[in-house]
């Protein structure tokens, strides 16, 4: 008789509980103003040249659910991130919103990455270290705080007239 009351408990009451929280998590992580950065730290790398690294970083980045795989130019140190994703179906404040956190995120994230092209089904965008580092008027490497990503980067992603300005100085085309 304990045994199916516990049961009940767990599985009416108990389960549904993490389940949710677990959603709610999950839902957070998609938005670059609630996403978790500090789960990236375990992608840390000094060479953009790991490709296996570089795709677990992304898919721990929101827009993760329309990855369609990558391609390196270890040449010119640019990694380009396919989404199968036409941007016409997204609000456009929220899509820039995500490559400049993203973009910002893969520079502090791996310390060789001079470029990141997002490149989607109807357009491209090409974002660089360079002109990141100019936005947050910091070394980026320093952003791997968690207070400092919060006061130089998400914070300043939160009004429309910022994400707008952070995307115009990032973004290369």
């Amino acid at each position: 008789m304990l045994g199916i009351i516990g049961l009940v408990i767990v599985e009416g009451f108990v389960n549904p509980k993490i389940e949710a929280k677990q959603d709610q998590y999950e839902a957070e992580q998609q938005n670059p103003l609630t996403h978790d950065f500090t789960v990236l730290a375990k992608y840390r790398s000094p060479y953009m040249g790991d490709h296996s690294n570089l795709s677990h970083l992304n898919q721990a980045l929101p827009l993760r659910e329309k990855l369609n795989g990558y391609q390196l130019y270890p040449e010119t140190f640019t990694a380009q991130v396919n989404y199968s994703l036409d941007t016409r179906e997204m609000d456009a404040e929220e899509l820039k919103r995500i490559l400049v956190y993203n973009a910002v995120a893969n520079f502090v994230m791996i310390d060789n990455l001079e470029q990141v092209v997002y490149q989607f089904e109807n357009t491209s965008h090409t974002l660089s270290r360079q002109a990141a580092r100019q936005w947050t008027t910091t070394e980026l490497t320093n952003l791997q705080k968690l207070d400092l990503w919060n006061s130089t980067v998400r914070d300043r992603l939160v009004e429309p007239e910022q994400v707008n300005e952070a995307f115009s100085q990032i973004v290369d085309n």
